[in-house]
Order: C-alpha cells, then structure tokens, then sequence
C-alpha cells in the first residue's frame, strides 16, 4: 500500500515513516507534488482543514491559492465522491464576499486539493480589534456573503476571524465555505448526522453544540460573536457594557440562544447598513457632542488650576502665628524671636484636599465621557490625522510668551504695563486657557487613538507656556516679587 499523504510504499509498516519524521517540529514540513498546471511557491497558511499554498497558474499565469485536505479524509472510502460533489457546490459560489474556487481534484498521491482565489490582505485574525465603523462594515460584508451561500443551500458552519479574508482593496471575503462539512464521516445521505459536532466551539450556538443538523442562523451566531470580539479584541462573556450601544444590541439578537429570535444573514446585514456611521472626519462632532467634550475638558481644566493653585501656597513663604499647630510636612521651618514660625514650604491641609476633590470629580467626568464615546459610537480610528485643538494650543502658546517677553521688555525701559504683575491678571488668565485646550488635545487623542507623542508641536507648545509661570515661581521661592 502507499501512503496518502506523500506516496511512499509502506508494505510492511502501518505508519509511514516519511510523513511520521516530517511532524516532527523541528524538521521541515513535506511539499505536497504540485497539482497539474500549477507550480507551487510558498506555504501561507495551515490549520486543522489543512495546508494553504500560493501557486502560479502555468497556462493563465495568474496567482493562485491551493488548499490541500488533511490526507486522513482520503481513508473514507465515499469522500472523494462527496468531496467532488461538495466541490462543484463551492465552485458554483460567485460574489464579491465570498472565496471563489477555481478548479479542484485528488492528487496521485491521494491528497485532495482546492484551487481558489488569492486573496493577499491577511486575515481578519491579524487585525484585531477595530473601530466600530470598520467593524461594522466588516460585519456587514460578511453578512452579504454568508446570504448569498445560504440562497444557495450551503451553511458555513465554521465562521471564526482566521476564515475572513481581505482582499487587496480591504473588502472581507469569507473563506473555506462548506469545507468543515467534508470531515463528516459517510453514513446515510444527508450529510450530517445528528450526533456530529463541527466547527470551533467559540463561535458555535448551543445547538450546534448539541450537534442537530446545520441551519443558516448557526452562522448568524457566530457573526454575532465575531462582531464582539471585532470591536473588544476578546470573545464576548455575556457583558455587552464594552459594545456602542446599537451594535450591542445586535450582538444580543445575533447570539440569542433561540435560533428563531436569530434575524438571517440579510437581515442582519441589512441592520447593519442601518446603523448611522460617526462621521470620517476625526475632528468633526456633533454640536452636542462637541460642548460635552468642552465641558469635560473645562472641568479637568478647572481641576489642574485647582491644584496648581494649592502647590503655589504651599511652596509660598509663610509665617505663622505663634502657638498655631504646624502642619505634618514642612519644609524651611524657622522659628523667630517673638514665637511665629517662617516656613519656606507647607502640607496646605484644605487647598491640597480641594484640588484632590477637584480632580476626583473631572475624573469621573472623563470616565462618563469616554463611556458614552463607546456606546454612541463615537470613537473613531483616525492615528494618521494631526490634531486639530493641537493649532490652537500652538497659537496660545506663542501670545503667551510674546506677552510675557513684551513685559520684560517694558520692565526693562522702567514702564510698569498695566501697573499690575503678569502672572494674577493677563497671564493667569491665558494659562487656564492653555489648560483648557491642552486637555480638549488630550481628549481628541483619546477619541481618535493619535499618539500624543506624535504631536511634538504640542509639547513644545505646553512646555513654552509654562516658561512664565515658571520664572515667576522662581523668583517667588527666592524671595522675589512675581512678575
């Protein structure tokens, strides 16, 4: 007799010892003969339905794919009249989101093969997770082709992220449709017995689990937990919190553990194609959404200006009264003849407590912010466009310091500007703006996932406004007025 898998006469031994020393890991894996016509090139993929290569048709000169079965299917002694018959069902498969085949056969050396398309983007594996909006186009693709199969008689039975595809324009193609069904064993005619269960369990609905016959809403399910996991990166566990709001509420139709409260794949994807899409433009909210983020953004404002405030008290010069209890932290203390104590820096128990309360309350804010983005939808993928509050805080910035420079020009003529010090009136003012737009930036970045550390123009910004307050500062811990 000959072995299956590589031909190898195997007379006197039940196992082939080729095939057995090329399991071996540390071995390189056999090339299977090339089928006719085709020269193989490279090996792109391997799984539990077997080995995926890419090929170049000889006559069309044209790249290929080319699926080899596992060699373990070939000892059914009625698979390769059912894989014939299977294959000319997928053969018949012509739609945009799905993998064509081109052409099949058994090899000479028993190894059932599939020449398909070649579709070079990767896998939707290699991608996860992505934004909403991408997800959901993703979702709804796969939905278009699962309901051109299910017209056609053929239920997938094995949905799962390795088993979508994308093509070089980034359109999802589903692949390896109807292969989970060539592993069931021969029997009576229908294919699928009762007491077999197929596919992976992740993306299996409970009676699939139960192993009853296949039905099309069984792929419904299982886009359904794809659609989460799209999203999240994880598996769903039941908690949809995590999901924006309208596709959470898809996800529960889809995986409803009643098939007949399953909508189909049409109609899954036509909801899908419903939903209303966050707009392309990373900088571009709605104008209620947009004076959210600015209240947001004002109330961490607020809090940061809170608590600057509380440091400059506490690191100000102070003398207190004699017989007043010192706080815990003191830095600099000195007593003076007449019992006051002079302290160059102090714990401020109050200030210090206020900015804490402060910051705990913009916090939450934020928190409530970010959580709403996720549920409306809102976040959208955008890492490649520059910030747009990041201009602002540039231009903030630059006054700030043409002020501030104006004013040492003055001091240094003896013209008093105003009559009042920089820090309390003028530039005060214009640093709590820069507070402000610095954190709408932080919020932009949160919202479109850009990088901070790709805006130098906005660190260079924040670090040029802080040179005023802190030459003030400065002259305040030697003992100098502020300017």
């Amino acid at each position: 007799m000959k072995c299956p898998r590589c031909g190898l006469a195997t007379d006197t031994l039940a196992l082939c010892p080729r095939c057995f020393l090329a399991d071996d890991p540390e071995l390189p894996a056999l090339a299977p003969a090339p089928p006719p016509g085709l020269a193989l090139e490279e090996e792109i993929g391997r799984g539990g339905m077997g080995r995926v290569f890419r090929a170049r048709h000889l006559r069309l000169e044209r790249p290929v794919a080319v699926k080899f079965l596992p060699p373990e299917l070939a000892a059914d002694p009625a698979f390769e009249a059912r894989f014939a018959r299977e294959a000319r069902a997928l053969a018949l498969l012509s739609h945009p989101h799905v993998v064509g085949v081109h052409d099949f056969g058994t090899s000479e050396a028993g190894e059932s093969y599939l020449v398909m398309e070649l579709v070079p983007g990767g896998t939707l594996a290699d991608r996860l997770p992505l934004p909403a909006p991408e997800a959901t186009r993703v979702a709804a693709q796969i939905c278009d082709g699962l309901a051109y199969a299910h017209g056609k008689g053929i239920v997938h039975r094995d949905v799962k992220p390795e088993n979508v595809l994308f093509g070089e324009d980034g359109r999802a193609k589903v692949a390896d449709f109807g292969i989970a069904r060539l592993r069931e064993p021969t029997g009576s005619d229908p294919l699928t017995r009762p007491s077999l269960v197929l596919g992976t369990p992740a993306y299996m609905a409970p009676e699939a689990r139960a192993g009853v016959p296949p039905d099309p809403r069984m792929d419904v399910y299982a886009v359904g937990v794809l659609l989460g996991q799209m999203i999240t990166g994880r598996l769903p566990d039941g908690n949809l919190d995590a999901l924006p709001r309208p596709l959470a509420a898809l996800v529960q139709r889809a995986t409803a553990v009643d098939p007949r409260q399953r909508p189909t794949a049409a109609e899954l994807r036509d909801a899908l194609h419903a939903l209303p899409v966050p707009s392309a433009r990373a900088d571009e909210l709605p104008a209620d959404e947009l004076s959210w983020m600015r209240a947001v953004a004002l109330t961490l404002a607020g809090a940061t200006a809170v608590a600057l405030s509380a440091f400059l008290v506490s690191v100000t010069p102070k003398v207190l009264p004699a017989g007043e209890t010192l706080p815990f932290v003191v830095l600099g203390e000195q007593r003076l003849p007449d019992g006051r104590v002079a302290t160059q820096a102090r714990f401020e128990t109050w200030p210090t407590l206020g900015a804490a309360a402060a910051f705990a309350v913009a916090l939450a804010a934020y928190g409530l912010l970010r959580r709403h983005w996720r549920h409306a939808g809102i976040e959208v993928a955008a890492p490649e466009r520059p910030l747009r509050a990041a201009g602002a805080v540039v231009r903030v910035a630059l006054l700030i310091l043409a002020l501030f420079a104006g004013r040492l020009i003055l001091l240094g003529l003896g013209i008093a500007p105003l009559g009042t010090p920089y820090m309390p009136v003028v530039g005060g003012t214009l640093e709590l703006v820069m507070v402000y737009l610095t954190w709408m930036a932080v919020l932009e970045a949160q919202r479109t996932r850009r990088p901070l550390r790709r805006e130098p123009l906005l660190w260079a910004a924040v670090v040029v406004s802080l040179v005023p307050p802190a030459i003030s500062i400065g002259r305040i811990l030697v003992g100098l007025p502020p300017l």
